[in-house]
């Protein structure tokens, strides 16, 4: 699954302007997280067509960031997003980001950005999620 993660001004509007220009060209959001921090702001999601989405906010003048993650399912108990964590820790691969997609009675699905995201996937086949190849290649 690919993640794209845009830099933004933290300004009145910039979500409206992002997910509207998305919208515009029929991109469907699958999901987002948007985060402030003092003057700037952070936008992650992925989309169900990456390359477009990727054109459109870069025409539109967005500084975004690609980054491939990597989806896990775990049981929803208290540590075992922790003991994934520790896993890569133990392996000497950095975990960059980690964001709980959902939780329902089948568990928990959260989506990882590793600094090695094929040795991480390796490590952690028990619990990956295997995704089927997107319409875009």
């Amino acid at each position: 699954m690919k993640q794209l993660t845009i830099l933004v001004p933290n300004e009145l509007g910039i979500a409206a302007k992002l997910t509207t220009c998305l919208a515009e060209r029929g991109i469907n959001i699958e999901e987002i997280d948007v985060e402030s921090v003092a003057d700037h702001g952070i936008v992650v999601l992925s989309v169900d067509r990456y390359d477009e989405a990727l054109r459109v906010l870069s025409d539109e003048g967005f500084r975004v960031i690609t980054q491939d993650t990597l989806l896990v399912r775990l049981e929803d108990k208290p540590g075992a997003l922790a003991a994934v964590a520790v896993r890569l820790k133990d392996a000497g691969i950095d975990l960059r980001s980690m964001h709980i997609l959902r939780r329902d009675d089948s568990g928990t699905i959260a989506s990882l950005v590793a600094s090695d995201p094929a040795k991480a996937a390796e490590l952690l086949t028990d619990v990956l999620v295997v995704e089927r190849p997107s319409a875009e290649g």
